[in-house]
């Protein structure tokens, strides 16, 4: 009988020594699952008007908007952080709970991070000074003009892929200038950033002369992302292009 007692016992302890186990576990899982519900990604940007600025202390623009939007749809904390291009690229590379946005996503970087797309469809075409009586029936047409482009834009480097000597400016306000002056024949930009620094310039806008490719603004993450949160944010933005809300914010810079 004796015996008996004794089993129980360290049975008893056993089953209470497991159950203190299991309760340890799932104490740190419900603070993992509690850190993860509140950890916030941050959203890098680069100042690259209309697309993303800052103004007044407070970020705006297209992607600004879009992006802004996407989050609060998927239910996910963020904060955003203007940062120079290189590092924000590199940044949600090796950072965790980090993306970067407006990227041009395309098969050389396709494998370096999570995606989420397209956040909007951009035209960029070739611009010409008001009096230009320039006409483009192909791109090659302008191949021996000056051209002028955003440094490190994508607009830059696909014309340089076809063998464009493309001169490059800090900025698009440079462009514009450079433009007006006729320091350049051609400026190479997207629609939006064109009409954009077109209405800075006034009656001296630059006008439009040949659309010569489409690309895809992209919102690009760390690839350790949650593939739950991908989701959430893909289906929000799948979800803004059919109700039309995501082609109302591009519309608007």
């Amino acid at each position: 009988m004796k015996t008996v007692l004794n089993i129980t016992g360290k049975t008893k302890k056993m089953e209470h020594k497991a159950m203190k186990t299991t309760l340890t576990m799932l104490g740190m899982m419900l603070l993992s699952v509690t850190a993860h519900a509140q950890q916030a990604y941050t959203l890098d940007f680069s100042e690259n008007p209309p697309f993303s600025m800052v103004e007044g202390g407070k970020e705006k623009g297209v992607a600004i908007n879009i992006v802004a939007k996407l989050f609060e749809k998927a239910k996910l904390s963020y904060k955003f952080q203007n940062v120079p291009l290189a590092r924000a690229m590199s940044d949600a590379k090796s950072t965790d709970f980090t993306c970067v946005f407006p990227v041009q996503r395309a098969q050389s970087n396709e494998a370096e991070y999570s995606w989420v797309s397209p956040i909007f469809v951009a035209n960029s075409g070739l611009f010409v000074h008001p009096d230009s009586k320039a006409k483009f029936a192909t791109l090659a047409d302008a191949k021996k003009l000056k051209v002028g482009a955003l440094r490190g834009s994508g607009d830059a480097e696909y014309l340089k892929g076809f063998g464009f000597s493309v001169e490059e400016a800090n900025s698009q306000d440079q462009n514009v200038k450079k433009l007006q002056g006729k320091q350049i024949d051609v400026w190479a930009t997207d629609v939006l950033s064109a009409n954009f620094f077109g209405k800075q310039a006034g009656g001296n806008a630059p006008k439009e002369a040949y659309v010569f490719r489409r690309s895809l603004g992209s919102l690009a993450c760390n690839t350790k992302m949650p593939k739950a949160d991908i989701a959430k944010l893909q289906t929000a933005l799948d979800g803004m292009i059919k109700d039309g809300s995501l082609n109302a914010l591009t519309a608007t810079p």
